[in-house]
């Protein structure tokens, strides 16, 4: 089937990012498992697992990809529903999914603050720039 440039464009950003997701989170299950198989993990007070801090970052980073990511997706498939994919939505889309493996990376090495919170402001920027787009075609329809 073929597609036009921006739909393959914005299809690229959409398999980047939910491959990034699987890949956390699958990271986050074996991570979890070895911790606990070996004994690195203890209960707190709650009687809930208590990681090491490196596997609590890689939860962390697991649970932000089911928050921003989720207004990208929507916006994705509604622009691909409404036939509204350009080349600029496309390219703002692979901005998103670039800058979220960037923003994953930081996540789980350093977890710099600082460099992780501007390239997730970039991320959250590029899926405004999409519902922006797609609300201006939206609204002059």
């Amino acid at each position: 089937m073929p597609f036009s440039q921006g739909t393959e464009m914005l299809l690229a950003a959409m398999l980047v990012q939910a491959w990034l997701m699987l890949l956390l989170l699958f990271a986050l299950g074996g991570s979890r498992f070895a911790t606990a198989s070996s004994g690195k993990a203890r209960r707190g007070k709650d009687g809930n697992l208590v990681f090491p801090e490196r596997v609590e970052w890689l939860s962390a980073c697991v649970n932000n990809q089911f928050q921003v990511p989720l207004l990208f997706f929507a916006a994705a498939l509604l622009a691909m529903q409404l036939n509204m994919v350009s080349t600029l939505f496309a390219i703002l889309a692979i901005i998103f999914a670039v800058f979220r493996i960037i923003h994953a990376a930081i996540f789980i090495t350093t977890n710099h603050i600082l460099s992780r919170f501007l390239s997730f402001v970039i991320s959250a920027l590029a899926v405004l720039g999409m519902w922006g787009l797609l609300t201006a075609r939206i609204l002059s329809a």
